[in-house]
């Protein structure tokens, strides 16, 4: 019903002139310390000349309506919260119905900033949004949410737990999006390094690159877990194992004699070592690594990919 709604009012919105309002300049605490590309206050500072040309009467181009500013927060109600393993849940949101008058748009890749606030604490921290239809199977879940995040509990992780413990029809902040990643059908091969949870932008890209049917870049995507039990899109991943252009790799850093893999799964029971990157030579100027999860993750695959091909094309996430 919700859906529905939401159409019909963008339906019978008219097409006003673009206007703008003037930018508002970002607080220390909104940047989240992460190394985003662009930074918020490297967009802060894009919409103030935007808003300068505008003031002296140049043609500004009209923005596509979204229900998500990377410039202010937006208010999102938790819809649904579902454990996926021993830490992790799935947690679909959807507009506050105020401000249901347009829909979420975001880019592969591309992340959101959540704001944290307690007596001791204001901050934000980046999570990358899923479609509906990557995560769910219900038809109705699909359409009444706008995007879906999954969150990893850690001990003493304040925002984490938070969001872990979200109860349906609870209020949180959100701005963006972030991401400067493009989708590029020119390159030969693209090899994705996740980590954990950092398997969340690279499932979105690997989607759009699958659902072209003009795409001739292969997927090759190492995935680095914990343990069984933390495989996240594991039916997913092998669903894609259908199509020619994509293949894969989990490693896992423990498993038990219990643990059984599917029919031909390509499970491996040990960390990525550098010899498996050595599998891939020989690389090109035209292969693009794409590699995400914690810093040091980052820092030691990168080192070891920059030790195989120099030139190589790496962007981290």
């Amino acid at each position: 019903m919700l859906y529905r709604l939401r159409q019909a009012l963008l339906h019978h919105l008219p097409d006003k002139p673009a206007i703008m309002m003037e930018p508002v300049e970002p607080n220390k605490e909104d940047c989240c310390n992460s190394g985003c590309n662009p930074c918020i206050f490297d967009v802060y500072e894009k919409q103030l000349l935007l808003y300068k040309r505008f003031l002296r009467g140049d043609k500004i181009v009209k923005p596509v309506r979204n229900a998500i500013s990377q410039l202010s927060y937006a208010k999102f109600s938790l819809t649904k919260s579902v454990k996926v393993s021993n830490v992790h849940k799935l947690l679909l949101f959807q507009q506050t119905l105020l401000d249901n008058n347009s829909e979420v748009h975001w880019n592969p890749g591309d992340h959101f900033l959540l704001k944290y606030t307690d007596d001791f604490n204001n901050c934000s921290r980046a999570f990358s949004p899923l479609k509906p239809s990557l995560c769910c199977d219900d038809k109705h879940e699909m359409e009444n949410n706008d995007f879906a995040i999954i969150v990893k509990k850690y001990d003493n992780g304040i925002v984490s737990n938070y969001l872990y413990n979200l109860i349906p029809n609870d209020i949180t902040l959100w701005r963006g999006p972030y991401g400067s990643f493009e989708i590029n059908l020119t390159l030969n091969c693209i090899i994705m390094i996740a980590q954990g949870t950092g398997i969340l932008p690279f499932i979105s890209i690997i989607d759009k690159y699958l659902d072209n049917e003009d795409n001739l870049t292969k997927i090759i995507l190492y995935y680095c877990c914990k343990n069984y039990d933390e495989i996240l899109f594991r039916d997913k991943l092998y669903a894609y194992k259908c199509y020619w252009n994509f293949t894969y790799k989990i490693f896992l850093n423990h498993h038990s004699p219990d643990d059984k893999p599917k029919y031909l799964e390509p499970i491996f029971n040990h960390k990525l070592r550098s010899t498996n990157l050595s599998e891939l030579l020989p690389l090109s100027g035209n292969d693009q690594f794409l590699i995400s999860g914690s810093t040091l993750f980052m820092s030691e695959y990168q080192q070891s990919i920059k030790t195989l091909c120099p030139v190589v094309n790496i962007k981290l996430f």
